[in-house]
């Protein structure tokens, strides 16, 4: 038995300007300089529970975008198309929040160790191997759960 702690880059009191694209499995939004480009998915974590996963592209290392308490992925809206030139970018939505699944509360549906285990999820129903984890707020939490692999 290994314990992995997950890596943790958390970016404390950055703001960002939340802007939502609109329809479509590719979406584009008009707000910017330039169209904001990006596919939605819907990734299974556990039965009845799936995430919006949004996908930016580009073609270097992974990286993975967390939103702080209350957001959705879409709080990086503006800031992930700047990294996309030198890694390829997602943002997940955590359960409970935007366009993600809301399971009724219990004791453990919303620990940081669940929210923990739904990044590992989403990582390995993409297949990503060493991605860059960065967030902010109380995604430093859920990134930073100790996960048992055997």
């Amino acid at each position: 038995m290994r314990i992995v702690v997950l890596g943790v880059l958390v970016l404390g009191s950055w703001s960002f300007t939340v802007q939502t694209a609109h329809a479509g499995s590719a979406r584009e939004h008009k707000g910017s300089e330039a169209p904001l480009l990006y596919k939605e998915e819907f990734i299974s974590v556990e039965e009845n529970v799936k995430l919006e996963v949004l996908d930016w592209g580009g073609t270097g290392r992974p990286v993975i975008l967390l939103a702080g308490l209350g957001y959705d992925a879409h709080e990086w809206d503006s800031f992930a198309p700047k990294l996309v030139p030198q890694y390829h970018v997602y943002a997940v939505t955590r359960r409970g929040f935007g366009a993600s699944s809301a399971p009724k509360p219990d004791n453990t549906d919303y620990s940081a160790d669940r929210l923990g285990d739904d990044v590992l999820a989403v990582m390995d129903a993409l297949k990503l191997n060493r991605p860059i984890l960065v967030g902010h707020s109380i995604a430093g939490e859920e990134l930073s759960h100790r996960v048992t692999i055997n």
